[in-house]
């Protein structure tokens, strides 16, 4: 299959985004959303979803260390519910639990500052997200 999966890291403020090559070989830090509410950012999502041509995406689920559903992963499971009404892509959940620790790692690595760039982190962890993905997939 072609065309482009959409990696959403989502939080309450910032949503990070990565982006799939169309043949699905390469996933690339695409652009954090700023958004103010869930509103806003489904507006924004719908927006990117069209303009990039998105044919499925994944959405990373913050899964706590007890495997139980905190207030964050309910809330990102509603959020999910309601993108899927809006949009005629699939969209799969997948466990994001150290995908910002492991965003913070690649900026460290790359000598760059978190606190400089909180976009950077929540790019780099949908990418994360989009790299695990994409693995899974392949198998």
């Amino acid at each position: 299959m072609e065309g482009r999966i959409l990696a959403i890291d989502p939080g309450g403020r910032r949503i990070g985004l990565a982006l799939t090559d169309p043949l699905r070989i390469i996933a690339s830090p695409y652009k954090t959303l700023w958004v103010r509410d869930e509103e806003d950012a489904l507006k924004q999502l719908l927006e990117v979803i069209v303009d990039q041509e998105v044919v499925e995406i994944v959405i990373g689920l913050p899964i706590n260390t007890q495997r139980q559903d905190s207030t964050q992963t309910k809330r990102v499971r509603a959020f999910t519910k309601r993108l899927q009404s809006m949009v005629d892509v699939p969209i799969a959940l997948i466990d994001e639990s150290f995908s910002s620790v492991e965003a913070e790692r690649m900026l460290h690595n790359m000598g760059k500052k978190v606190g400089d760039d909180k976009g950077a982190v929540d790019r780099l962890a949908a990418t994360v997200i989009l790299e695990q993905y994409l693995a899974e997939i392949r198998h």
